[in-house]
């Protein structure tokens, strides 16, 4: 699993299921949202903290 914090465009992307080099599954969220992280993670991301850091 990558998981991609974007400052300029203020999203948060989730990258997983990796297989031949690549990721078979890319989810992006905007700052704010709730993420759920797939196995073998397993848990929730709250990414209301990350407003904090935009601009």
């Amino acid at each position: 699993m990558y998981l991609l914090i974007d400052r300029d465009n203020h999203t948060l992307t989730v990258f997983s299921e990796p297989e031949d080099g690549r990721y078979q599954q890319i989810s992006p969220h905007p700052w704010g949202a709730t993420v759920e992280l797939p196995a073998p993670v397993n848990i929730t991301l709250d990414t209301e903290k990350l407003k904090d850091y935009g601009d």
